[in-house]
């Protein structure tokens, strides 16, 4: 067995052994791994591993990350590193490959000073935990000194509601933002989600948004909740469509959605998500999904149940 650094040539045979060992439950498409992985920032070569047996056919891979957007106004990982993804071809199992990878990723992000590390949830995760799907994998990373700290879902709505209006706000306005709420959208994330939603906000723009993706909700000129919006026209690969060629029409995502603490208890939460529901469902989304929540019975009032579940792990590295 050959290891060597993860290399953007190995694209094709990563994205086929993803599909052939995970892609029934978790399809992967050439641009999302790029859009994640090769074109992110923070993935961490040096902590990326491609394992071939003797005849250069990838027997598994681990893709790994670490804060490096050092420019940037927030700092995500709290000190640590993730691993995205760890994959191993069904043959080559109990051999140590997957073992051998894991450790390897560890060490780099030791020695580059993390102090521990998540498996998924890192910035354009594609999970974030261990899925529910694969009943042997907690046991086996919980043997390698991960421990459980608590589950997440994603949710699925496949019978969207003929009967939904479009809500009205009491005291307040929504519409869907353009490109001239940019400065205000940023300043509202800035002051009530300064971390990962920030940060997603800003790198929403970077990459050429337009804001038909974010439903605003405005205390005269002040933009005080959103609820993100996404199909397949939106600049990127947004998380709760990730997995959309596992449904024949089309899907759509919503969330993340919020609320400046100052206007909470007023029921616009719940109102973003119906507007959500109601944009998409006006663009011809025939499925939703809202990604990585524990907020299940608040979700379960406009019809969402559990679809995929996770495990958040962590081990500690210093």
């Amino acid at each position: 067995m050959n290891i060597i650094p993860l290399h953007a040539d190995w694209i094709n045979p990563i994205c086929d052994l993803w599909n052939q060992e995970i892609g029934s439950a978790f399809p992967m498409r050439e641009a999302l791994l790029r859009q994640n992985t090769f074109e992110d920032a923070n993935s961490y070569v040096a902590g990326s591993w491609l394992a071939l047996d003797d005849n250069n056919t990838l027997l598994g891979f681990v893709l790994t990350k670490k804060w490096q957007e050092t420019e940037r106004e927030m700092t995500l990982g709290l000190g640590g590193g993730w691993i995205s993804a760890i994959v191993v071809r069904t043959e080559a199992r109990g051999k140590g490959i997957g073992s051998r990878l894991l450790a390897l990723a560890e060490d780099a992000l030791r020695e580059a000073g993390a102090e521990h590390v998540y498996i998924g949830r890192d910035p354009w995760h594609y999970i974030p935990g261990i899925p529910k799907d694969f009943a042997l994998a907690k046991p086996w990373f919980e043997r390698r000194g991960y421990e459980c700290l608590h589950e997440v879902f994603d949710l699925v709505n496949e019978n969207i509601s003929e009967d939904l209006i479009r809500p009205q706000y009491e005291g307040a306005i929504s519409r869907l933002l353009d490109a001239e709420d940019r400065e205000e959208m940023l300043r509202f994330f800035k002051r009530c989600f300064p971390d990962r939603w920030y940060y997603e906000a800003l790198s929403y723009w970077e990459r050429s948004g337009t804001g038909r993706e974010f439903i605003g909700l405005f205390v005269e000129e002040e933009m005080i909740g959103f609820c993100r919006v996404n199909d397949d026209k939106a600049p990127l690969i947004a998380q709760n469509v990730y997995w959309a060629p596992l449904f024949s029409e089309p899907l759509g995502g919503i969330g993340p959605l919020g609320v400046d603490d100052r206007f909470r208890g007023k029921g616009y939460g719940l109102s973003l998500v119906k507007e959500g529901v109601f944009e998409l469902k006006s663009r011809g989304m025939k499925n939703l999904v809202i990604d990585w929540t524990d907020l299940v019975d608040f979700y379960a009032k406009l019809g969402f149940t559990k679809w995929k579940g996770y495990d958040l792990i962590k081990k500690q590295l210093l």
